[in-house]
């Protein structure tokens, strides 16, 4: 098996450590060149909808994502990278849209440019509500806002800055949902050394390291995401990658307990989601069962895939079809010891938790269906 992953978790491609590349491949060579492959997927699959993707809006990308969905019983999908209103990316998109029509669903994005204007919120709030009119489902924020956006005077944006008010508002008005990508996994803000488990992601990805700088703490981050979620009890909001704290299921347990109008999503996360016991992972997926939604932060884009993270070695096909294969068996089986899907985030196996009927077909359609596409 060739892939070496890491995770995708916002819309910046980081630099290869070019100076570490040879000794890095040839690790990812010996971790996972004497692997056997798993077999392709079968037919007749239980149908998925993923509703966390980031497919390019151009022919060749839809097309190929296409053809991987379809393999894999991927019925529907939604893309959370379209962009703002009137940029060339949103534009592609609602031509994807009209080509797709409800096997499509699409989140826009904010255009951080001109926050110091004092008009900078009004002008979101009205491109949110454009965008409503022309489809798009929700608007997704990247984990830029909290550890990349900047004001004038240099500081970084707080997540529940007063500025994203009028933005929250608006969404609540017009019933669109806001996912957000609120900090990162924990070791990433570790000193990013050869100790730190994810070091491999690191030298590929050296832009996720929030080690040291002004970097907020992971506990403020989520602090000012909370403060954000009870500000705003009217609107909707997704909390991607299990809320972005999979290392700590009890914490997004009682999260989900505090704040009903917050839901989640497991995109690229197995590898934590699964280093907790299995029963205890099944029980809380029975307890919240209408609040998960099943997403895998594919990426297809002009010439290349993103399993879920970026892969040292060049992905194709098979390996998507295995990819979503590692997805199913986690949470359609009661296997002990199985591969995760994205092998670089930790170099553990997993137990697989084995969903009851009802609850796996919520959470592998009828949420989604519920939230995203409106269907009861």
């Amino acid at each position: 098996m060739k892939r070496a992953n890491l995770s995708c978790g916002d819309m910046n491609r980081p630099a290869l450590a070019a100076s570490c590349c040879l000794p890095v491949i040839l690790l990812g060579l010996f971790f996972f060149g004497c692997q056997d492959k798993k077999p392709a997927p079968a037919k007749n699959l239980r149908p998925i909808i993923d509703s966390h993707v980031h497919v390019t809006p151009l022919n060749d990308s839809v097309a190929r994502a296409i053809e991987i969905f379809d393999k894999n019983g991927i019925t529907k999908f939604c893309t959370k990278s379209a962009g703002f209103v009137g940029s060339g990316r949103f534009n592609a998109t609602l031509r994807v849209k009209q080509q797709l029509g409800e096997r499509f669903a699409f989140f826009c994005n904010l255009d951080w440019r001109g926050i110091d204007n004092p008009a900078w919120p009004e002008r979101e709030a009205m491109r949110l509500a454009r965008a409503a009119q022309l489809g798009a489902r929700g608007l997704k924020i990247f984990k830029n806002l909290g550890l990349g956006v900047r004001t004038a005077d240099g500081k970084l944006l707080a997540v529940d800055d007063p500025r994203l008010d009028p933005i929250m508002q608006k969404a609540a008005e017009l019933g669109m949902i806001v996912a957000l990508h609120t900090t990162d996994p924990k070791v990433f803000f570790d000193k990013p050394d050869p100790a730190n488990e994810r070091y491999m992601e690191l030298l590929f990805a050296p832009s996720w390291s929030f080690y040291g700088k002004d970097f907020p703490t992971r506990a403020t981050l989520f602090e000012a995401r909370n403060r954000l979620l009870a500000k705003h009890p009217k609107t909707t909001f997704l909390g991607i990658h299990l809320a972005n704290n999979p290392e700590d299921i009890d914490y997004v347990d009682k999260l989900l307990d505090d704040y009903p109008n917050l839901y989640v999503d497991i995109s690229a996360r197995i590898p934590e989601i699964g280093r907790h016991p299995a029963e205890k992972v099944r029980r809380f997926f029975i307890k919240h069962q209408n609040r998960i939604l099943f997403g895998s932060d594919i990426v297809v884009s002009p010439g290349r895939l993103q399993l879920g993270s970026l892969s040292i070695l060049p992905d194709d096909d098979s390996d998507a079809d295995r990819f979503f294969q590692a997805h199913r068996e986690f949470f359609e089986t009661d296997h002990k010891h199985i591969d995760h899907p994205t092998p670089i985030q930790g170099y553990w196996t997993v137990d697989a938790i084995k969903l009851p009927e009802d609850v796996l077909q919520k959470f592998y359609v009828e949420n989604a269906q519920i939230l995203i596409w409106k269907k009861k």
